[in-house]
């Protein structure tokens, strides 16, 4: 019962350290980013909006979905951005009514300073684990993704 018990205890002391891994890494994220903000001088909404639009370009509305603003304060978002060569707009290929916001060149840039080199880093730094470990990771990521997706829609329903 002894090695039961030890195994328990084992395991409960490596969930508490991985939870509070896990708060380092958003805080450690969290940190990151607001300097990247201050070195580009980007607030939260804009940085937001770059991070959406590096999937490809969006239209106006997914914009205002993704950085929960309103519509109104999107177009004056993306007029902002543009001002500062950071996204262009072009016609939407398959509707021409229809106008697309995609990144511009500053957007490039401040990948290539602040971005790339962190990806770098941890491609070879995930490089060492095996496809079991790395299987076993991304699942865990997903799993806890979905969490905090979760108990963010139920404090914005007020649950």
């Amino acid at each position: 019962m002894i090695e039961v018990n030890a195994s328990r205890d084992e395991k409960a002391e490596l969930v508490q350290r991985l939870g509070t891994l896990i708060v380092r890494w958003q805080e450690a994220t969290q940190r990151y980013d607001e300097e990247v903000g201050a070195i580009f001088q980007l607030g939260p909404a804009e940085r937001l909006c770059l991070s959406f639009l590096t999937s490809g370009p969006q239209t106006a509305s997914a914009i205002a979905r993704a950085t929960r603003l309103t519509p109104a304060a999107v177009t004056s978002l993306i007029d902002r951005l543009e001002a500062r060569n950071f996204v262009r707009r072009q016609p939407d290929p398959h509707d021409r009514r229809k106008v697309l916001v995609e990144p511009a060149e500053a957007t490039v840039a401040l990948i290539r300073r602040a971005y790339e080199p962190m990806a770098i880093e941890g491609a070879a730094t995930l490089g060492k684990r095996s496809i079991e470990e790395l299987r076993l990771l991304s699942e865990v990521i997903e799993e806890v993704t979905e969490i905090q997706n979760r108990m963010t829609e139920q404090l914005q329903s007020g649950g």
